[in-house]
């Protein structure tokens, strides 16, 4: 189908807005908005032929669509006793940020530890699936329900009230609640000058702790490792059906009273709260020395079976409360981005300066291939204009409106927004300063690596080896840029996080199908995946927690080939090469859980209650 001549002229419509230093104000948004929503809608209908195959089945069911047990049946009234009725909703059509659908008989947002255990222990009783869910931003559909072929009902417990942070002591460590949000405690740690564990992509939309916990989450931060601790307090269902309370949280609590009221009523936390005898780790044990050993072990992977069982459980347990690590905040930090002319210089980088030795590491060092940086400028000019307009965590509104608009069962509407951000976006000015921009373009490959003092002299240290290492390579061979102030590495981090949804928008603009794949390849391997020409692969947007040597590929196919087949083959041969599938975000409904994994969750979980299919195992009782 061949694109009118608007599409064609909006399409390459950026060169005429290539002055990377302009400056639109929310009048010109607002404005801008509109005639990209009436170019949007008209132009999503007139190329309806191409969009209907990307849209997913349509229509809304009712758990009556279901053999209900009595119990089952009576099982909303009962919820709404123990969190009151505002928080109960049945019948919730549940929608995976990126992948995942399914019915849940009742959606219940506990608000004490004490609520939560209730509710756990009626679902089962009531004998449902349950699904725990944080803020639902999963990319896997891990904290949604199934869509098909489970034996009961599913009822989705949402954590997101139990929101409490209490700093212990000094606030060297940190205890959360299971619906804390990563933003959340960056900020409740910040008058205590110290940093949270994990910074994400995602971290607009404030994501839960807890679920970072359970399903692996990484991020940008080189130093500190993943998601981790061996502190926590949960409850795993028994054989015989009972709700275990599960605590090695490493606190003391008054004589004769139990831990989950100590802490719903608990306000503050001293250190002399903290059990002097326990020694289980709140952080990812000697993260920098096992990053900085390049042998054939990926660095970290969701289906690590290292740990207590709240780390990677995905939904096989209900986490309550876990205790974590803080970290000094920088004295200064500064953000320099290179760009390579091969992938083997940009390795080479990784290898002699960042990760040189693992007492001088980088806070961030993450990779961007050239077809990525073009879909960020081409698709998330909008989302970075927008964050700096409304700032970080305003935009978790939008963004949540968007995914419930994208659910109604309505044609095309899942495509809207996407299409509207994509011929709005070269109305917008770029996103990095000129001089980037042009360096973006010049180069293929590109590190952007955040380096910081933390009064041992790590920053001068990194600056010696990356002046050295820069002056050993031929001419043009490379090239930096030292962002000159605070705007503008905001402005670099915007660019790294707008890679996600900038893919989607690209590919709803273009008119094209895509999937994402998410892999840790080990240590020692230093080159990109060569994958066969004959799959229809028409772009490769690859990204990477580099120091950990985890990728994020976006791939963009032709219309003609099967996108699933196409995807089980790269997971096929990722996994081959000796790649772990998958290094973050958890296996969720996209990928199948080793057999060492399965079985791991089949001892928390004995009779498949929770989250049942959950890393495509068996969603029957008792796995039959």
């Amino acid at each position: 189908m061949r694109p009118s001549r608007v599409a064609h002229f909006l399409r390459w419509a950026p060169r005429a807005a290539a002055s990377g230093e302009r400056s639109y104000g929310a009048g010109a948004v607002a404005a801008a908005g509109a005639l990209g929503f009436g170019i949007g809608l008209s132009l999503t209908f007139a190329d309806s032929r191409l969009r209907e195959r990307a849209l997913p089945g349509s229509g809304f069911r009712t758990c009556c669509d279901q053999a209900l047990t009595p119990a089952q049946r009576s099982l909303a009234q009962k919820l709404r006793t123990i969190v009151g009725p505002s928080n109960v909703v049945e019948d919730s059509e549940e929608t995976g940020t990126m992948v995942g659908r399914g019915l849940a008989l009742a959606v219940v947002r506990p608000g004490t530890l004490n609520e939560a255990v209730q509710v756990l222990r009626a679902c089962v009783a009531a004998d449902t699936a349950i699904t725990p869910q944080g803020a639902k931003t999963g990319l896997t559909g891990g904290s949604v329900p199934r869509d098909s072929g489970c034996d009961r009902p599913f009822v989705v417990i949402n954590m997101r009230r139990l929101d409490k942070i209490l700093p212990i002591g000094a606030g060297e460590h940190v205890l959360c609640f299971a619906g804390a949000g990563i933003f959340s405690l960056q900020e409740a740690l910040k008058p205590l000058k110290r940093d949270s564990h994990s910074v994400l992509g995602s971290i607009f939309l404030n994501p839960s702790v807890a679920a970072g916990i359970a399903f692996g989450s990484g991020g940008t931060q080189v130093h500190k490792g993943p998601a981790y601790t061996d502190r926590a307090l949960y409850c795993r269902v028994t054989k015989q059906g009972e709700v275990e309370v599960v605590n090695t949280l490493g606190l003391k609590t008054p004589p004769g009273q139990d831990i989950v009221p100590f802490l719903d009523g608990a306000g503050e936390l001293a250190e002399g709260d903290v059990d002097p005898t326990c020694q289980l780790a709140a952080s990812w044990p000697n993260y920098p020395v096992h990053v900085t050993t390049f042998d054939e072990k990926a660095s970290r992977y969701c289906s690590d079976l290292a740990g207590e069982d709240c780390n990677r459980s995905e939904g096989k347990v209900l986490i309550l409360a876990t205790v974590h690590d803080t970290f000094p905040l920088p004295r200064q930090s500064k953000f320099v981005w290179i760009s390579c002319k091969d992938f083997a210089t940009a390795n080479l980088l990784k290898r002699k300066v960042a990760l040189s030795s693992p007492d001088c590491l980088p806070k961030q060092f993450e990779y961007m291939g050239r077809a990525q940086f073009d879909c960020c400028d081409r698709g998330g000019r909008v989302l970075i204009k927008l964050i700096e307009l409304l700032g970080m965590m305003n935009l978790s509104g939008l963004w949540n409106f968007k995914l419930k608009f994208e659910a109604l069962p309505i044609p095309f509407v899942n495509i809207l927004a996407d299409t509207v951000l994509w011929y709005l976006n070269p109305l917008f000015p770029e996103s990095l300063p000129t001089q980037l921009m042009q360096q973006g373009r010049d180069y293929d490959h590109h590190v952007i690596m955040e380096m910081t003092e933390f009064g041992g002299g790590e920053l001068k240290r990194l600056e010696a080896l990356l002046d050295s290492f820069l002056a050993t390579l031929p001419e043009g061979q490379a090239k930096s840029y030292v962002c000159r102030d605070a705007f503008e590495s905001s402005r670099v981090m915007l660019f790294r996080f707008a890679v996600q949804p900038s893919i989607r928008t690209m590919a709803v603009g273009t008119g094209r199908q895509g999937l994402i794949i998410d892999y840790a390849m080990p240590k020692n391997f230093d080159e990109i995946l060569e994958l066969p020409e004959d799959w229809g692969i028409e772009m490769r947007c690859l990204c990477s927690h580099f120091g950990c040597n985890v990728f994020h590929e976006s791939l963009v196919l032709r219309n003609d080939v099967d996108a699933e087949e196409v995807k089980k083959k790269i997971k096929k041969f990722i996994d081959s090469s000796g790649g772990k599938l998958p290094a973050e975000h958890g296996h969720g409904a996209e990928y199948a859980a080793p057999h060492d994994t399965q079985h791991r969750w089949c001892k928390m979980d004995p009779t498949n209650c929770m989250n049942p299919g959950v890393g495509q195992t068996s969603r029957l009782r008792n796995y039959a």
